[in-house]
């Protein structure tokens, strides 16, 4: 199938996500209120819920929500409830649900039994009407505007933001570190740099054998850590969605564990490296990818660039900038600028996949 040409609804929807970042950051209020409560809750444990795009974002949660309370935060299994009945929240407790169109049977459905039995319930969602918004005590809404393209973006992008913004007012409320977020106000001017720089890189990419590696691709890896890890899963379930290659997002370490045997030259990947603190496990993974045969892209700022032996063709930079939470939205944008790129140059039609509806129930 030839490359396909015109701009697509993916594509102008992961530019609007700029737009809706300054949004979200200009009304930060609502968000910090949201932390302020958690915060004074004080839950002995936090649950985060979501199904695929949204579990994903939730995994981010789970990350910087366990950084910012201190207390552990963990994702829901909500077959526990739906398919076995059993409920788990306590007064103790709090449960931020995660779902774009707030439709989701199972995540309504864990929100009603938390806040059934004491627990503190948070929705983040795109339609302040949904089902999941009047179950929840707290809706965090996340005003993106009407999303037409079939796989997720800025909503995913407007959830890490949101969930940002929470956790740096949590953070401050209990006196804890909240230094990460002191450049939150230059978020959305730092995504539309990388989203420039993606698109640019992309341009001139069209006959590298990385970026030709990933178009032909039956399979793939994308690989992060730490805060980059969320993006990972995400990205590899976008080339799923849009491009039909079959990718895996793991974390540097698990990679380890066993599937970096399925590297090799058939098998590009993708490496998300823009988070100081996780620089000598990336750096790990990139080399036995490489020694594998693997084809790597190195997503990665100029800072980390200088640890990293790949050669500038075979990496696509990020602004630089604060290191660690916040770099994760930039990198998402960048990485979704780059799936958009390949699923066109491969002939595909990501704003409506094959197979694939826009609105997801499970229970």
């Amino acid at each position: 199938m030839g490359e396909r040409t015109g701009e697509t609804i993916m594509r102008a929807e992961i530019a609007e996500s700029i737009s809706v970042t300054a949004r979200l950051v200009a009304d930060r209020r609502r968000f910090e209120a949201i932390g302020e409560a958690l915060a004074a809750r004080r839950p002995t444990v936090l649950v985060v819920a979501g199904r695929g795009t949204s579990d994903h974002a939730a995994i981010y949660a789970r990350y910087l929500l366990e950084h910012a309370l201190g207390v552990p935060v963990a994702l829901a299994a909500a077959s526990l409830l739906t398919q076995y009945g059993i409920e788990s929240a306590s007064p103790q407790s709090a449960l931020l649900a995660f779902s774009q169109s707030g439709a989701g049977p199972d995540m309504i459905a864990l929100v009603e039994s938390a806040r059934r039995r004491g627990a503190l319930t948070v929705a983040l969602t795109n339609d302040a009407d949904s089902g999941l918004a009047a179950a929840a005590e707290i809706t965090a809404y996340l005003d993106a505007g009407p999303e037409r393209a079939v796989a997720a973006t800025k909503t995913y992008l407007a959830e890490l933001v949101s969930v940002a913004l929470i956790a740096a007012a949590a953070a401050r409320a209990l006196g804890r570190d909240a230094s990460w977020a002191t450049e939150i106000d230059s978020l959305a001017d730092r995504m539309g740099g990388a989203h420039e720089g993606a698109g640019a890189w992309v341009a001139a990419a069209a006959d590298r054998p990385v970026f030709t590696s990933l178009v032909a691709a039956n399979r793939a890896l994308v690989v992060g850590r730490g805060f980059e890890y969320p993006n990972a899963l995400e990205l590899a379930l976008k080339l799923r969605e849009t491009t039909g290659t079959f990718a895996d997002g793991y974390s540097a370490a698990d990679l380890l564990h066993g599937p970096i045997a399925s590297a090799g030259g058939d098998v590009p990947a993708i490496l998300l490296s823009t988070d100081s603190a996780t620089s000598v496990s990336i750096n790990t993974a990139h080399e036995r990818l490489r020694s594998a045969g693997s084809p790597v892209l190195l997503m990665c700022t100029a800072a980390r660039a200088t640890g990293a032996s790949a050669s500038p063709e075979d990496s696509l930079m990020i602004p630089d900038g604060p290191s660690g939470p916040l770099s994760a939205p930039v990198t998402a944008i960048a990485g979704l600028t780059l799936v958009e790129s390949i699923a066109t140059r491969r002939g595909k039609n990501p704003d409506a996949p094959e197979g694939l509806a826009k609105i997801t129930k499970t229970l």
